[in-house]
């Protein structure tokens, strides 16, 4: 059985990607580290072994959701089971084509039975704590983990006409650069912002009573460590659990978010003068 400290043993497979990064950033499909809408709330039913959502640790530190890795086999199984069936009832013009239709998809149904038995558990494992983002390779290849400001994050979107949302998905460093989607929930700008937010270990957690209970730990190591400046930007207010708690906070530093002359919101940090003295000036995370 895995333990919670055991997430954190994840050693850094990546430092950076195999292609340079595309210069127009639009249509690469890329996406700002920025919290840009308020994102769906961690419920402490989403948590847990026997939850739908199958969050299996939501906590100050550490978050780790359960991918999906049976859609694969389970479509190829059917696929080749029905093929398997109908073949009963379909006239080949040639014996020796009915006999390698049938050897072909019954190597498609022995194949997706043994994947399905043998392939590794897929998690999405977000370390707050450490600012590692562990996510699943393909089929048995090993996990890739990477500091989430090395990351590159772009979305795929539903086809036209289709009624699937657009997806967040984590770019792989591999030489293809396969997408891998994080189904954290919402749409994909949500999904961006929560774990934008989640992952700058310097802002209040994520809304969701999921959190509460690890609030006040959050919160005082934060104070501890002398408020350090975020780490992202925000273009939504990322407020304290608590008023006193805020209005300590304000001491430090403050999100300053406004409307320039052409009605584009534009962000800043104000910081005191001791913060800046205790942790530089802030600068924000440009995506590599």
């Amino acid at each position: 059985m895995v333990k919670v400290k055991d997430y954190f043993n994840k050693k850094v497979t990546h430092t950076s990607y195999i292609k340079k990064r595309k210069k127009n950033a639009f249509w690469a499909g890329y996406l700002p580290f920025e919290i840009h809408e308020p994102p769906m709330s961690k419920t402490l039913e989403s948590v847990g072994k026997d939850s739908k959502k199958k969050y299996r640790v939501a906590n100050h530190e550490v978050l780790v959701r359960e991918e999906p890795k049976f859609i694969g086999p389970l479509i190829f199984g059917i696929f080749s089971t029905f093929m398997l069936f109908g073949s009963f009832f379909i006239e080949f013009e040639e014996k020796v084509s009915g006999i390698y239709f049938l050897i072909i998809n019954t190597l498609i149904l022995f194949s997706s039975v043994v994947y399905y038995f043998t392939v590794p558990d897929k998690e999405l494992i977000l370390n707050r704590r450490d600012g590692l983002v562990s996510f699943p390779a393909f089929a048995y290849g090993k996990p890739f983990t990477m500091a989430v400001e090395k990351l590159r994050i772009g979305y795929t979107s539903g086809a036209s006409g289709s009624p699937g949302p657009g997806r967040l998905i984590i770019i792989r460093p591999t030489k293809k650069q396969f997408g891998f989607m994080t189904n954290l929930g919402g749409s994909y700008f949500e999904e961006l912002s929560f774990l934008i937010w989640y992952m700058d270990k310097n802002r209040p957690l994520p809304p969701g009573n999921a959190f509460d209970e690890y609030r006040k730990a959050d919160y005082k190591r934060r104070k501890e460590e002398g408020f350090p400046p975020p780490v992202f930007r925000s273009f939504i207010p990322t407020r304290e659990y608590k008023h006193k708690w805020q209005k300590e906070r304000d001491k430090h530093w403050k999100d300053i978010i406004e409307t320039d002359e052409k009605g584009n919101q534009v962000h800043r940090i104000w910081q005191s003068a001791e913060n800046v003295e205790r942790h530089g000036e802030w600068k924000p995370v440009v995506p590599q």
